[in-house]
């Protein structure tokens, strides 16, 4: 009980402190040394982050930030396929992953997602912290529970705790960051056994953090009491709430999507991050909301510099495009940062927009606020903490009721998707709580019955290069070898990445596929299936019978068959 809930939290807590430590200094030391000496832009910077008095609102030499946007992709791009993988794209949703699917997260994919992040931000790119020390604190979280030898369901805790105390850490919300921590893995359930180490983990976090950077939040505004600002106020808060849902939508097709495009692209997966840095670049020459993480703008809208409706409208779309190319490209990075900027931009241009439109009084701040949290909230699938976060921010309980209405309204309109791809509905969903909810089910039901016989497979003579090419059009991070409808391998992108490009021609998948491939059987029960799955740590299964592979059965297909059995059992 100790260990669980007191040492292994601290331990996880001071470790993703320190380190958020060291990723803001990297951060500003390149974003120093980058836009501000050579692009010439020193951006603003929000009240709890010494909020600069003297800042250019558009870089000196805007020509060079498509080119230093794209050296940043380029770095991350390589820093992806030399050292780790794990490293490119979206922290928090790698983070999701591992915990479903227990995918190890090793010290060297938190180092690189470290320097990855810090040298894409601070080179330009829109982007944010949170994800990035998201994935740093989960990696760190796994790396200590697998040095302390401790068991599967301490280590899955361990990462999650270890992701809300890099939240915690970098927004300065430590409460917030410990909800995150059970909430952000599921879009409609909560996994409540990461609430109370995440609660200590994100805590210390914080103690650590703000003690290099003080406790003040990130950002300094003086909100009315709600009671004056009454009904109408709160239909606006409403309002805002439908907007916020449809920038949500807008925000999760368009990274999508765009993340699709640069799969397919037939180009090198060093370059497509650069390719992206160079036109997120342009964006960013175009509309400085969008270079960087941006939150000094946000300051600049609370405070009342920024008054124009237009600007902070077109500067959240900037937000939105910017973050799509950067970062699904697969440049290192997150979207939590962009998502929160987009939202306090698109909530102050709308109530811009409605007080010179209607003459109406709204408090901008407020609506900014409200707007961050809210489509955040939409987008990301995460309701509870996001209303939290708002009074962390704030400092107060005034803006509760305008948030707690705004982000139901978002929550609900903003559809079924979410910016994390690798989140699953409900914790039956996971393979990770697949013991939880009915091992005794499993002991019943067979392979054969749920295993997938639609297989995409490559022979041994298939050359490396067209082997990614397939992976790349399916979808998938792996593919079973087989010759004359005999399973001889297992080839992974990881096995296929580590070939040099020059070779990938020449190379063939049976001098770089895995051999010992563990098998089982379609008589076998899922519960057999599961042990197999926990022990190799490995997410799917070759289906082999008499030699010959006759499907996969993968951790997804067991949460389907508690799903379907108790379905039958209920009808």
């Amino acid at each position: 009980m100790f260990r669980r809930f007191v040492l292994v939290p601290a331990l996880v807590g001071l470790l993703v402190g320190f380190s958020a430590v060291v990723f803001v200094e990297s951060l500003e030391l390149v974003t120093e040394l980058v836009l501000g000496k050579l692009v010439g832009y020193y951006p603003p910077l929000p009240a709890g982050e010494g909020e600069r008095p003297f800042f250019t609102p558009y870089p000196l030499h805007p020509y060079l930030l498509p080119l230093t946007v794209a050296l940043g992709g380029l770095f991350s791009g390589l820093v992806a396929r030399y050292l780790a993988p794990e490293s490119a794209g979206v922290g928090t949703d790698k983070a999701i992953r591992a915990y479903h699917y227990g995918e190890p997260l090793s010290l060297r994919s938190s180092l690189a997602k470290l320097v990855s992040s810090a040298v894409t931000i601070g080179t330009g790119g829109t982007s944010g912290r949170e994800g990035p020390i998201a994935l740093i604190g989960a990696g760190l979280g796994s790396f200590l529970a697998q040095k302390l030898k401790l068991g599967e369901y301490e280590r899955r805790q361990a990462l999650a705790v270890g992701l809300g105390a890099g939240v915690a850490a970098v927004f300065r919300a430590p409460l917030a960051g410990a909800v995150i921590s059970g909430e952000v893995f599921f879009k409609k359930d909560f996994n409540v056994e990461a609430m109370v180490p995440g609660f200590f983990a994100s805590a210390v976090s914080y103690a650590v953090f703000g003690s290099f950077y003080g406790f003040s939040p990130i950002f300094e505004l003086e909100v009315p009491p709600f009671k004056e600002e009454g009904l109408l106020s709160l239909a606006a808060f409403a309002g805002l709430g439908v907007v916020c849902a449809l920038g949500a939508r807008l925000l999760v097709e368009l990274f999508l999507r765009t993340s699709a495009f640069f799969a397919s692209l037939p180009l090198p997966p060093v370059v497509k991050p650069a390719v992206g840095g160079l036109l997120a670049g342009a964006v960013g020459a175009l509309f400085p909301p969008a270079i960087g993480n941006g939150y000094g703008w946000l300051q600049l809208v609370m405070d009342g510099v920024i008054k124009e409706p237009l600007f902070t409208l077109l500067s959240a779309l900037a937000v939105v495009l910017g973050v799509s190319l950067t970062v699904g490209s697969g440049g290192s990075g997150g979207v939590f940062g962009p998502s929160v900027m987009a939202g306090g931009l698109l909530g102050a241009s709308y109530a811009l927009s409605l007080n010179e439109l209607l003459g109406l009084s709204l408090d901008v701040p407020s609506f900014t606020v409200v707007g961050m949290v809210a489509l955040f909230a939409g987008a990301a699938k995460a309701p509870l903490s996001t209303i939290i976060l708002v009074a962390e921010m704030t400092g107060g309980y005034e803006l509760l009721l305008p948030s707690m209405l705004a982000v139901f309204i978002t929550y609900f309109l903003s559809g079924e998707k979410s910016i994390f791809p690798s989140q699953l509905d409900t914790r039956a969903d996971s393979p990770a709580h697949a013991e939880e909810f009915g091992l005794h089910v499993l002991e019943l039901l067979r392979v054969e019955d749920y295993m997938s016989k639609n297989l995409f497979t490559v022979e041994p003579e298939t050359s490396v290069k067209e082997a990614l090419e397939l992976m790349a059009k399916k979808l998938v991070g792996g593919l079973p070898v087989v010759k004359d409808g005999k399973l001889v391998g297992i080839v992974t992108r990881g096995d296929l990445t580590k070939v040099p490009e020059e070779l990938r021609r020449r190379l063939k998948v049976s001098q770089v596929c895995t051999r010992e491939v563990v098998t089982v059987s379609p008589k076998a029960t899922l519960a057999e299936v599961l042990r197999v799955m926990t022990a190799r740590g490995i997410g799917r299964l070759p289906v082999v019978k008499d030699g010959k592979l006759v499907g996969i059965i993968a951790r997804a297909d067991l949460g389907r068959a508690v799903r379907e059995h108790a379905r039958r059992r209920t009808a």
